[in-house]
């Protein structure tokens, strides 16, 4: 009976552990929580063989200049994953683990529903900028009330 109660309580603590947002980070910025520990990070391209005729506007129907996507910071987000974190278009994450893409980013654009369920997040980035992928990417939200614009 002690056996099965200590592997109980041992089970639970190692769940709660697992848990987004129980490992606390020193190296994210105050005011953020962890929401994703494995997420795959990817980068994309605003032309209509990635994002459809309309490749010029986000989802959230942002406005892309061309010329100025390297000063955006915008990403994608995987639309369950968004769902499930409470992520809206607007709201900033800070990213950890995609090397010169680490910082904060704006959610503005929603990654193809092949993806469907995966944490996944994709990087806006100039077209001169073919390929990017990181496993493993931490992800965190931003309070509101601390987001930039």
């Amino acid at each position: 009976m002690k056996k099965t109660a200590s592997k109980a309580i041992l089970l639970t603590m190692l769940a709660l552990l697992s848990c987004a947002g129980a490992h606390p980070r020193t190296d994210a910025p105050e005011g953020t929580v962890l929401i994703s520990e494995t997420t795959t990070a990817t980068v994309y391209n605003a032309v209509p063989a990635q994002c459809g005729d309309d490749f010029l506007h986000t989802a959230s129907m942002f406005e892309i200049d061309p010329s100025k996507v390297s000063d955006y910071r915008i990403l994608a987000m995987e639309r369950t994953m968004m769902a499930r974190c409470g992520i809206a278009y607007g709201d900033q994450v800070y990213v950890e683990g995609a090397g010169r893409y680490d910082g904060l980013w704006t959610v503005e654009d929603t990654m193809n529903r092949r993806f469907a369920g995966q944490d996944r997040i994709d990087f806006l980035v100039p077209e001169e900028t073919k390929t990017g992928r990181w496993k493993g990417v931490r992800v965190y939200k931003v309070d509101r009330s601390r987001r930039r614009r």
